[in-house]
């Protein structure tokens, strides 16, 4: 896992071609950030790449070099593990993935909770995108007792 010297932004891909979005999307806000890009991928180990698989991650490879971005890809069975480990390393500055489908795995809810204080932008399959940021305990619980005073 190389490590970079200033922060990126970091898209999490699949082994599916029309993540090429999110590398879109994770690009427009490097550009904004004025930071670099890194994209990452990690497949569960358990389940190993099969050749569609590596024909997508091509294609996703292509769409990264076109915004001279870096790609790597892991094999491990704890992808929101590796995701945090390597924003972390990486000094993300945000962290791009996908929207969750119906039934997701809690992928997101897991970097959420590993780094709360990185971020997230979700990009759906319209390229809408949704933001994951960081809380204050402490202005939950006043939001909660101004709400009790207001009903």
């Amino acid at each position: 896992m190389e490590k970079l010297k200033h922060p990126c932004v970091m898209v999490c891909v699949t082994q599916q071609e029309s993540c090429s979005r999110l590398i879109e999307a994770g690009a427009r806000i490097a550009k904004e950030e004025k930071l670099p890009l890194s994209v990452i991928s990690v497949f569960k180990e358990s389940k190993g790449m099969n050749a569609n698989s590596g024909g997508a991650l091509e294609e996703l490879f292509g769409c990264a070099q076109k915004y001279n971005a870096s790609m790597n890809v892991y094999f491990n069975d704890s992808p929101a593990l590796v995701v945090a480990v390597a924003a972390k390393k990486n000094r993300a500055s945000t962290i791009v993935t996908g929207f969750p489908a119906d039934g997701s795995s809690g992928f997101i809810a897991r970097i959420h909770e590993i780094l709360p204080d990185i971020p997230i932008t979700m990009v759906d399959s319209e390229s809408n995108e949704y933001k994951v940021m960081q809380y204050d305990k402490e202005e939950i619980e006043e939001a909660r007792r101004l709400s009790t005073l207001i009903h």
